[in-house]
């Protein structure tokens, strides 16, 4: 059985508080329709019979949970809770429930939107390395500062970054479940796209466990590339030669050599073809 991922640290809530009847903002029904998902959302794939099964919750029982928007130009733009709006768009909602930030700018709504979506135990590794990613970068933060912020230890941080070192297929073999993290964080020590690959290949076919491909990885060596025989330059008077000597035989011949050293090779297919060369010889 799988163990249940670690969560990554402080609920949300500590980071929002919730609204009073003297906030600003507080909860309110929003139309589904003037909410628009942020570009900053650390996940990509919403599975789609989750997403059916909360959507039928959401029908019979209504959304209990509110989004978190903030007010834009031409409507809404979601900080945290874009499973609950797509699952309410395909239940037919016309509004939902939102907790409506007025005051919020760019960079809080990214760190708030940041941390909600991390904390969710339905991200898959390279989501969740990528948002973590995102994060530091905007702000410019150090893995410490960045584990602080999620309630993770550095090496936990600094762990989920080493999966995007990862070639385009080790990524999304780990995304899609076909290995662990565990083996990507091993298959990353290759340091090419075909290493990695192969790797990835070995691991799948011989169902290896993460200990064995640290030790298969370990023991790997780059095959030494092929050296080309470096062919000596053509001699014209070599090549007129074996010309001459081939329609004298009949047969196909080749001269190799230099100065006074060489080899003469005269090809032939069958025993009567070795009579021909032994007659002209003697």
């Amino acid at each position: 059985m799988t163990p249940a991922r670690p969560r990554l640290g402080r609920g949300l809530e500590s980071l929002i508080p919730l609204p009073t009847e003297n906030d600003s903002g507080g909860i309110r029904m929003v139309p589904v329709d003037e909410i628009k998902p942020s570009s900053e959302q650390a996940r990509r794939q919403f599975d789609e019979d989750p997403l059916r099964e909360l959507a039928e919750s959401i029908r019979a029982h209504g959304l209990l949970q509110p989004v978190l928007v903030r007010r834009v130009p031409n409507g809404y733009e979601l900080v945290a809770g874009e499973r609950r709006w797509r699952a309410s768009r395909m239940a037919g909602l016309d509004r939902i429930p939102a907790v409506v930030r007025e005051g919020t700018d760019d960079s809080h709504a990214l760190l708030l939107g940041l941390i909600e979506n991390l904390q969710r135990e339905d991200l898959d590794p390279i989501e969740e390395a990528r948002g973590v990613q995102r994060l530091i970068e905007h702000f410019q933060l150090t893995h410490e500062e960045a584990a602080a912020r999620l309630g993770k230890h550095r090496v936990a941080i600094s762990q989920a970054l080493r999966l995007l070192n990862g070639c385009p297929a080790v990524q999304s073999a780990i995304a899609s479940g076909a290995i662990s993290s565990g083996h990507g964080r091993a298959l990353v020590g290759l340091n090419s796209t075909e290493a990695q690959e192969l790797g990835l290949k070995v691991i799948i076919a011989r169902r290896l466990s993460v200990r064995q491909t640290e030790a298969w990885v370990k023991s790997y060596q780059a095959p030494k590339p092929r050296r080309e025989s470096k062919k000596p330059a053509a001699d014209p008077d070599l090549d007129a030669l074996a010309e001459e000597l081939s329609e004298r035989l009949g047969l196909p011949v080749e001269l190799s050599g230099s100065g006074s050293k060489g080899r003469i090779t005269i090809a032939f297919d069958s025993p009567s073809d070795l009579e021909i060369i032994l007659n002209r010889l003697s």
